[in-house]
């Protein structure tokens, strides 16, 4: 017999999608659902007899009863994980793709997703006439307005103009009816004047549509400067939104804040307990500035030197045997030096994102300092921390097997940092470190358009970065190269290099994946065997390959619906 009254059912029924069962999902209590289960972790009952002794009143939520129970437990007993069982979705549109790595580095209890440069040309112009990018208020109200806007409608206008030449480039290489796909799920690549069936057809012509248009915007995209505006849809829980908002908040970049400030009244609507704690952190300002200050002191005068795109740091093997060499190489010399090195490799990783300089650069300079300034980098990067929230930054996760310090394009960086399982840093965005040319603008004719808006780029970041140093990272294009560090594990690394060396993937995050899993098997052969699906082929028709089956996939719903 079941334990709920047919009165208690009728009021459950609402909130669970099995009043009876062990086993139910829970719906309809937005805000309300982890009140429930922090009650509910301590209570002899089960979730839908807390539910409806506590939470239910005269037959409707009791929802002051829940506010006050969340804010008992967030404030009183500091249980930050009742935050997690409380989730919700949030549209952040209309803002910079500069402004998107601030939300999507924040990598724990978030699923973000991006509108893809690679699937949808950004040549629309917005209601006012204008294109679509982001119009710093500070900058448009000083002296390099004019410029900014200039630069910027130069270069989209750029992007625009060759949008169907492009497209044209790719249907001469390839016209439709010397393609061939497969559409009818066989295996068989058919072209367009083997098919009979009308459906077929249509699904043909869609694919190739799909693929011309897709290759296009691969190629042009590295035209696109950061400053472009975009949409990111997030599903988060109450805990992640609370640590984007105060990172947000704390940002030196004046959207980002602005971002913050109204993301979180939205937010307030929906789960205002959660996100009520989040605020501006001294702490992380104050650090930020005195690790930036130190690391422009130490590194005075010392020019970037040159480094690979893809550089697989060492373990430091040679600076060890030489600092244990000292000590007689006895085994507690040895293990002093392992220890020296791994500390050398934290600080360096705690100034990289302040400088310009390759990893491997800024940590040779560290093992140089004296003890004296290397307990400055660390005073100055740990802090003065007045509670545990203080949480230094993530150069104290180092210590991955594989530390890489990487060069590649923005587009690149973008797709491949959001990974969650490793440690990403990096260094201010610039256009300054140089271009990725797309081979397929050379050899449409089109190279000399794309230099003109690197260029203006160029020019542009650097009117601006004496007086706007953070915004000045807006002229930044997705071909312009930019330095990061990636730290990993050997199992996120086969994830990430075995998914993102597929057919379909873009060209330029191939060929970064390929040369990672290059320099992994270059260390240890049988890790790099392992990563056994990682691909190395170079394809010509991939995304339409892949376009193909997703035609399939339509077609077999519709006959199943």
């Amino acid at each position: 017999m079941s334990k709920f009254t047919d009165e208690e059912k009728a009021q459950l029924k609402k909130y669970v999608t099995d009043t009876d069962g062990d086993i139910f999902a829970v719906t309809n209590l937005p805000g309300i659902v982890g009140a429930v289960y922090a009650r509910y972790s301590r209570a002899q009952g089960g979730f839908r007899e807390t539910l409806l002794k506590e939470f239910i009143k005269d037959g409707n939520i009791d929802v002051v009863k829940a506010g006050d129970l969340i804010e008992r437990v967030l404030i009183a007993f500091g249980d930050d994980s009742v935050g997690e069982l409380e989730g919700t979705h949030v549209s952040f549109e209309n803002m910079s793709i500069l402004a998107t790595k601030e939300i999507e580095d924040r990598r724990i209890g978030g699923s973000p997703i991006e509108q893809s440069t690679r699937y949808v040309f950004y040549d629309r112009k917005g209601d006012d006439g204008a294109y679509r990018y982001y119009r710093d208020a500070k900058i448009m109200a000083s002296k390099h307005a004019g410029a900014y806007v200039e630069t910027m409608d130069f270069i989209f206008a750029t992007y625009c103009e060759l949008v169907e030449p492009m497209k044209a480039y790719y249907m001469g290489l390839k016209p439709i009816d010397e393609a061939s796909y497969d559409v009818v799920g066989d295996g068989v690549k058919r072209h367009l004047a083997e098919l009979t069936d009308e459906k077929r057809k249509k699904a043909f012509s869609m694919t190739y549509a799909s693929d011309i248009r897709t290759k296009a915007c691969d190629a042009l995209r590295a035209l696109l400067p950061i400053a472009t505006l975009t949409n990111v849809g997030v599903y988060g829980n109450g805990r992640f939104f609370q640590n984007v908002l105060s990172h947000c908040h704390s940002s030196p970049i004046d959207e980002v804040r602005d971002i913050a400030a109204k993301s979180q009244a939205e937010l307030a609507k929906i789960i205002p307990r959660y996100v009520q704690r989040a605020k501006p952190n001294p702490y992380v300002m104050a650090t930020r500035t005195n690790v930036a200050t130190l690391a422009s002191v130490l590194f005075a005068g010392i020019a970037a030197s040159s480094s690979d795109e893809v550089e697989l740091l060492d373990r430091g093997a040679a600076a060890i045997l030489a600092s244990a060499a000292d000590g007689g190489l006895r085994p507690d010399a040895l293990e002093r030096a392992i220890l020296d090195e791994e500390d050398d490799l934290v600080m360096a990783l705690m100034l990289y994102p302040h400088l310009a300089h390759p990893l491997h650069q800024v940590r040779a300079a560290v093992r140089g300092l004296s003890k004296e300034k290397k307990a400055l980098v660390r005073d100055a990067y740990l802090g003065d921390r007045k509670t545990r929230r203080d949480r230094p930054g993530r150069a104290l996760e180092a210590g991955y097997p594989y530390t890489f310090d990487l060069v590649t394009d923005f587009g690149t960086y973008k797709d491949l940092e959001r990974h969650r399982m490793m440690t990403q840093s990096r260094q201010r965005f610039t256009p300054t470190l140089g271009f990725n040319m797309p081979e397929d603008l050379v050899r449409a004719g089109f190279s000399e358009q794309a230099q003109a808006c690197v260029a203006k780029a160029v020019a542009l970041y650097e009117a601006l970065r004496q007086e706007f140093p953070e915004a000045a990272s807006y002229a930044t294009l997705h071909g312009s190269r930019v330095r990061w560090t990636m730290g990993i594990n050997d199992r996120a690394l086969m994830h990430m290099i075995e998914l993102r060396t597929t057919p379909q993937g873009h060209p330029s995050y191939r060929r970064i994946c390929a040369m990672m899993h290059d320099a992994v098997t270059a260390r240890s052969a049988w890790r790099g065997a392992a990563m056994k699906f990682a691909d190395h082929s170079a394809y010509e028709s991939a995304r339409g390959d892949s376009e193909a089956k997703q035609r399939v996939k339509e077609a077999a719903l519709e006959t199943k619906g």
